[in-house]
């Protein structure tokens, strides 16, 4: 039984004894405090890992891609223009996504077209995330507050519009990441059909090492936002489907005589919803601050080098792109090691930062903050 099932099963345990009556303040807050406990040692013990461990181990390699790709595909539409041929060994062969199979050049503009299309597609949906995602630890926050310090009267008011604006800010930014894994898989269908044909039909080998090369950054943005997906999806369920529910059973009690229940409860998971959006508001950061300086100027103006017509301005064009690819990766990976190095700090500091919080926040800072939440 997973962590965020304990949760819910102890919930709904706790909502029934505390309804009955059966037990007092003090037995149902040492019973959490035992859960709490065992959940910790479950997670130790049988999660040695959490579920985003390969997004928090790979991520800088995968937004490393944005600028890999943006070279390497300008490299290949250099390429692209030597010459012109048909991809097809047999007039009889056929391709699946591949739409002019009998000319090498049209596939690159195509294939360089819909890349385009997706990175910039992306860029405007990772900085519409990081935008939205911004505020919504003081917005977690808020709502702990509200519990621990409003009176009934000002809970019952706030605490249906400020999960409602939860919700509404989990569904806006985070449904997102759904939506461009089809387009994301199409192209890499594409590198893969087009890889195993260049090989069989013209003997320059530096066709097919750029397109292996563009194909192995885009391998990397499919594992991106198939990883960001699977967060995505974590974090829409923490939030709407646990947190959100334990909150809804418990307010139809006396929320005076149990706040520190409540409080206890709810902490824990809204450290592991902090966790998930903290990491990919960093990414999403991340990928747009790379797009803004380097990616999206690439692949906006690409479209002339398929049509370069002399070898010695191929060669120089080619020799800038490879020259500048190693210091402005260095670069980038400088900006995401420190962005992660801060995002292993804050998981490390959390926990303390919510008690700190909750601990010195008075009903004054209640008020302001219900003002701009």
């Amino acid at each position: 039984m997973n962590i965020a099932i304990k949760i819910l099963v102890f919930s709904l345990w706790l909502f029934d004894i505390v309804n009955s009556g059966t037990v007092d303040n003090s037995l149902a807050e040492e019973s959490i405090l035992n859960i709490k406990s065992k959940i910790l040692l479950n997670r130790n013990s049988v999660e040695k890992k959490p579920d985003d461990h390969i997004l928090v181990e790979q991520w800088q390699d995968y937004v490393l891609a944005n600028a890999i790709l943006a070279n390497y595909l300008n490299i290949l539409m250099v390429h692209a223009s030597k010459s012109d041929f048909s991809l097809l060994k047999e007039s009889n062969d056929c391709t699946t996504y591949i739409k002019n199979p009998n000319s090498f050049r049209q596939t690159i503009s195509q294939l360089s077209d819909n890349i385009r299309h997706i990175l910039l597609d992306l860029y405007k949906d990772l900085n519409h995330i990081q935008i939205g995602l911004e505020r919504f630890p003081i917005h977690l926050k808020t709502i702990l507050l509200l519990i621990k310090k409003g009176n009934n009267d000002t809970i019952s008011i706030y605490l249906p519009k400020l999960l409602k604006k939860g919700e509404n800010i989990v569904n806006d930014s985070l449904f997102i990441l759904k939506n461009p894994k089809i387009k994301i898989e199409q192209v890499k269908d594409l590198l893969i059909e087009l890889n195993s044909l260049i090989s069989n039909v013209t003997p320059d080998i530096s066709f097919t090492l750029q397109i292996e090369d563009v194909k192995t950054q885009w391998t990397l943005f499919h594992d991106l936002f198939t990883q960001l997906s699977i967060q995505a999806e974590n974090a829409i369920n923490d939030f709407l489907l646990q947190f959100n529910w334990i909150l809804e059973q418990f307010i139809q009690l006396n929320i005076n005589n149990y706040r520190d229940l409540i409080i206890n409860l709810l902490k824990l998971k809204v450290i592991e919803i902090e966790r998930t959006i903290d990491l990919l508001t960093i990414i999403s950061q991340t990928y747009v601050d790379i797009s803004l300086e380097y990616a999206n100027e690439k692949i906006i103006s690409n479209t002339h080098l398929i049509s370069i017509s002399d070898e010695q301005e191929r060669k120089e064009i080619i020799k800038q792109y490879r020259y500048e690819l190693q210091p402005i990766a260095v670069k980038f990976a400088r900006l995401a090691l420190t962005r992660h190095n801060e995002f292993l700090q804050r998981i490390q500091n959390r926990e303390r930062i919510y008690e700190d919080f909750l601990n010195e926040m008075s009903e004054n800072d209640l008020n302001l903050l219900l003002t701009i939440n």
